[in-house]
């Protein structure tokens, strides 16, 4: 298909400068797709011919400036024209960093992947968090030992990346890393995220995950039981560590909070009325409002550790990773046969402590935090008791509905004449 090239100059009027002129913008069109430039070139308003696109009159300043618009005009040219010899399919993006100067042929993978994790990293605490950052870091070394394993060099130019390249990588972490299919897919939408953002600043025309299906698999999430909540309370921690972990877990258990969110739990995060104590606290996943009243166990642990200090956390815990260990070692401890994490706390919840409790579903994803039910669907889990009740109760309604005692009390003794026949 050929493409539609445009250059246009225009004046942005919303901007003047300080002498009264308005700065000239270009506009880079390839086949609907656009990008806008500054020339560094200014006028004044009334010298403008929007229908031409260049400055009205032939006094010195209007011929220089026509002149200086028209070798802008030229070399953009002569960069669309190189670009689409060298790769074909190309993006108004592409021809404006070529004009501006930089060289697509240097532009390297792993480099660029590493330079998104710098900038991430500056914004954590703001609007990125850490776990995300080592997602991302993770994927970067996996990259690299992929680019290595196959081409055997350290990084690969944007240019190389053929369609192989995105399945490659997809085989090398599920075969060669032993990682499972979920993990993968976590993976590949992190691959994604970059090889996109490299694409909408010019260093790739075509994107490689066009028509590659990236589907997770559902998987069974563990949940503690009642009694298995019990032994957990009857557990008697050894040392001051396994006693906050053990202490924060049930109250994440019984609160529906997660690991970071208790985390950032605060004397401000308490309310107090008549016999009552609420947790209120913002989400740090999904920015949700959640409000949570306690029961009497998680208001004791809470009593236990709570602080006066607006300011200090009122459970210091260690890292999630070092909570996770800790945890399954209290798990051994107590006979509690399942390895777990922090995050089964919010299974747990979801699955013991509501669901099966007769709690409607929109009411838990509420009190989870959730901004989509499907989300809770897939952290509350439908127990065995609870399948049973519920189908008692189904039972005697429908048996109540559809009663009809003659007949059957004529299917019944048909049946004996049959049993005493054979």
């Amino acid at each position: 298909m050929r493409n539609t090239f445009k250059v246009l100059f225009y004046i942005k009027k919303t901007a003047p400068l300080r002498n009264g002129n308005v700065p000239i913008m270009g506009r880079i069109t390839i086949n609907g797709q656009c990008t806008q430039f500054a020339t560094q070139l200014s006028v004044q308003p009334e010298l403008w011919n929007v229908s031409f696109s260049c400055v009205m009159g032939r006094s010195a300043l209007a011929t220089r400036i026509n002149e200086q618009l028209t070798r802008i005009r030229l070399r953009i040219e002569l960069c669309y024209n190189r670009l689409s010899f060298e790769h074909g399919a190309i993006t108004p993006v592409m021809v404006k960093e070529a004009y501006r100067g930089l060289n697509f042929d240097q532009e390297m993978v792993v480099a660029f992947f590493k330079r998104h994790n710098e900038e991430f990293e500056q914004m954590i605490g703001i609007s990125r968090s850490k776990s995300t950052l080592y997602k991302y870091q993770c994927v970067c070394r996996h990259l690299e030992s992929y680019i290595m394993h196959r081409y055997g060099c350290r990084d690969l130019p944007f240019r190389k990346l053929d369609e192989k390249f995105v399945p490659g990588f997809h085989a090398f972490i599920l075969q060669e890393q032993c990682r499972k299919n979920n993990t993968g897919w976590v993976y590949m939408i992190a691959l994604k995220h970059i090889l996109s953002l490299a694409r909408s600043r010019g260093y790739m025309a075509k994107d490689l995950f066009a028509g590659y299906r990236l589907k997770s698999e559902s998987v069974f999430r563990n949940y503690l039981t009642i009694e298995e909540l019990n032994r957990l309370i009857r557990f008697q921690p050894r040392n001051r560590t396994m006693q906050i972990v053990r202490d924060a877990f049930l109250f994440s258990c019984l609160t529906g909070l997660s690991y970071i969110d208790i985390c950032g739990l605060t004397a401000d995060n308490v309310l107090k009325e008549t016999n009552r104590t609420w947790i209120r606290t913002k989400r740090r996943k999904t920015g949700a409002i959640v409000l949570i009243r306690l029961f009497a166990l998680p208001e004791a642990i809470l009593t236990r550790y709570a602080t006066v200090s607006a300011r200090i956390q009122i459970f210091e815990l260690p890292t999630n990773c070092w909570c996770n260990k800790c945890l399954n070692k209290i798990m051994l401890l107590a006979g509690i046969d399942k390895r777990v994490s922090f995050h089964t706390a919010r299974h747990t919840f979801a699955t013991t402590i509501t669901l099966s409790q007769g709690a409607a579903m929109e009411t838990i994803s509420r009190l989870l935090g959730h901004t989509n039910i499907r989300t809770t669907q897939i952290y509350a889990t439908v127990t065995r008791p609870r399948l049973d009740s519920e189908m008692e109760h189904l039972s005697k309604r429908i048996d109540t509905l559809c009663s009809d005692k003659a007949w059957l009390s004529t299917q019944h003794s048909g049946t004996k004449k049959c049993r005493n026949s054979l």
